[in-house]
């Protein structure tokens, strides 16, 4: 097993847990928040591939925003959203935004999410499995070139994996309030 595979195999366990997770939760708890400063799974989940998609054609591959899966492959018509501008660096990721902002973001379906997950980590691993180790270790474009394409991915796996358990926490939230 490579670098390569060790990413490969990171970025389809995260696949498979958030499918997991998200094939057995109840509909109500994909949009309840657990008080009115916090995001909810569906925000979350958004936020999880939404990074990815920054990150992987932004900063690991320096093309602009409209390379991204989100505008490239028509998610931005097919839901009337565009988060270009928002939040930190302008990336619209959820990362800084205002509660309004927040608040904006559409009610994504359980569907409408997994596909958009899906659809960026099929990116990052082709992305991924077309490189050499010496290319991942290469310098990025974004970041001012102080990270390598391989560490920038492995931010984004890691911040993917990290909310995994947020989600869970959130659901976990739920089920106490529910049984209460």
């Amino acid at each position: 097993m490579d670098a390569n595979d060790v990413l490969i195999d990171f970025l389809e366990d995260n696949r498979r847990r958030l499918h997991r997770f998200l094939g057995k939760l109840e509909a109500d708890c994909l949009h309840w928040k657990p008080d009115p400063g916090a995001n909810s799974i569906a925000v979350t989940v958004w936020h999880m591939g939404r990074l990815f998609d920054v990150f992987l054609t932004r900063l690991a591959r320096g093309e602009p925003a409209e390379n991204e899966c989100w505008y490239a492959e028509g998610w931005a018509e097919k839901t009337g959203y565009d988060p270009r501008g928002l939040g930190r660096d302008g990336w619209g990721s959820v990362n800084g935004y205002t509660a309004e902002q927040v608040a904006d973001i559409p009610r994504f379906s359980t569907e409408q999410l997994l596909d958009y997950y899906d659809a960026v980590l099929l990116r990052a691993r082709g992305f991924v499995e077309a490189r050499q180790i010496e290319q991942l270790l290469a310098p990025a474009p974004g970041f001012e070139g102080q990270f390598t394409q391989y560490q920038i991915a492995q931010m984004a796996i890691l911040d993917n994996a990290r909310h995994l358990g947020e989600i869970f926490a959130i659901k976990e939230m739920w089920t106490r309030r529910a049984g209460s």
